[in-house]
């Protein structure tokens, strides 16, 4: 039964033209059992892998990315010191790639990253990513199923991609890098919206009128492509829909000045924490529950000055290149991951239920390459979601025969996503979950 005290989820502050959202409150609790969280994943990528020192290396804890010594014994690296108060919240793992990706030189290994899928030869044969399985599961619970950012925006080329998420059918789906323009979209409201959709759905029923008669006349060959455009079609249509449906519900308004929004590649720190700093307030609305964000793509022009922030004047390309300044590439790598940092404390600071945005939201953070562009032993983390039956505080070491993908089965089975598989997977990370 609701009380005078309680509060709907989607409650604001209203003042001087301005509405802002809150926060998780306890008095929004009545409709729903706080403990059951809202399950939510996102994944954050890098290129060009990390600086790797022998284990005999005099420098080794000081510069190198992976930590020192394993399972819940290890140290974490100079490189990383910025993630010791998430030790507890964060698994590393060494040793899991993904075997077709193996086939395939590093730069052209980010295509892959989330999907597994085989790019070698001359074909290229991509197939859907794991948050793309989360959002068609999820997805109709938000406004957004997913969230795609990058830094360059788009989907640029065959493998040298601007975009980590591939839909059932392969095909990329273009990412979003204005934050100015990413914070319109999820917070804005577009009066125009309504009757652009509509003259959306009149074309695309006169389409399929057209193209369903055009069917009954077509040879055995040619129906399967129809077939196959008839459902490309409906998807839209089905797409079409649930926006007209969301377009009924009020947008959270949150208030713009909050972010630095007008950042651009120029300054990368600020415009890296301004992309965490609107993903932690579209989870924290629920505007989306699964988002993915490549904070630079392999041969990629943008981010390749990054390390510049940080006083070097060596492109983050030619860093990853270099045999043994391990200084130089760990001063960069340091850089990238003290802004996952600042994301980690955004969503550890939010409260969510009765814990936090981070207990209820798993990140994997990490590239497809370790050592100058080799497709083997990815450097990952997985952080947050220790509420979602994630047990961390562990290094875990594998040998090459267990897949990337048995860890995407196990994000995905803590989503509750129904799979019994994803791409080559041999099972679950049973070790992970409690």
């Amino acid at each position: 039964m609701k009380k005078p005290w309680h509060l709907d989820r989607r409650t604001f502050l209203r003042g001087v033209g301005v509405s802002l959202a809150l926060p998780w409150l306890e008095g929004m609790a009545w409709g729903a059992d706080p403990a059951i969280p809202t399950r939510r994943m996102g994944f954050v990528f890098f290129p060009y892998g990390v600086p790797m020192p022998p284990e005999e290396h005099a420098d080794r804890l000081k510069y190198g990315w992976f930590p020192v010594g394993k399972d819940r014994n290890f140290k974490l690296t100079g490189t990383h010191q910025s993630l010791e108060p998430y030790r507890d919240q964060m698994t590393y793992f060494g040793g899991l790639s993904h075997p077709l990706g193996r086939r395939v030189p590093g730069h052209k290994a980010g295509d892959v990253y989330l999907t597994g899928a085989d790019i070698s030869g001359s074909g290229y044969r991509q197939s859907v990513s794991v948050d793309q399985v989360a959002a068609a599961s999820i997805g109709d619970k938000t406004r957004f199923p997913s969230l795609v950012f990058s830094t360059s925006g788009g989907v640029n080329h065959q493998y040298r991609s601007f975009t980590l998420s591939y839909d059932k059918d392969g095909r990329p789906i273009p990412s979003e890098h204005r934050p100015r323009a990413i914070f319109n979209r999820l917070f804005t409201s577009d009066p125009g919206q309504k009757n652009a959709l509509k003259r959306q759905a009149s074309v695309l029923d006169a389409v399929l009128s057209e193209a369903e008669s055009l069917n009954n006349r077509l040879g055995a060959r040619d129906r399967v492509q129809m077939d196959q455009y008839l459902s490309s079609v409906r998807e839209s249509e089905q797409r079409i829909q649930r926006a007209e449906k969301w377009l009924a519900a009020e947008k959270v308004k949150v208030d713009p000045s909050a972010i630095n929004l007008d950042v651009g590649p120029e300054g990368p720190k600020d415009l890296i924490r301004s992309m965490f700093d609107l993903l932690t307030i579209a989870l924290q609305t629920d505007t989306s529950r699964v988002f993915t964000y490549q904070m630079g793509g392999e041969v990629e022009c943008v981010s390749n000055n990054f390390p510049h922030a940080v006083g070097l004047k060596a492109t983050a390309h030619k860093i990853s290149h270099e045999k043994t300044n391990y200084q130089q590439w760990s001063t960069f790598s340091r850089f990238l991951t003290e802004q996952f940092a600042y994301f980690l404390q955004r969503l550890k600071s939010s409260p969510d239920g009765d814990g936090t945005l981070l207990d209820n939201t798993q990140l994997l953070y990490g590239c497809c390459t370790s050592h100058t562009h080799v497709a083997h032993n990815y450097p990952l983390i997985l952080a947050g979601g220790n509420k979602l039956g994630i047990k961390h505080g562990q290094f875990r070491q594998y040998p090459e025969s267990v897949p990337l993908s048995n860890l995407f089965v196990t994000m995905l089975d803590r989503m509750q996503v129904p799979v019994k598989a994803f791409k080559d997977s041999t099972g679950e990370l049973s070790e992970l979950v409690s």
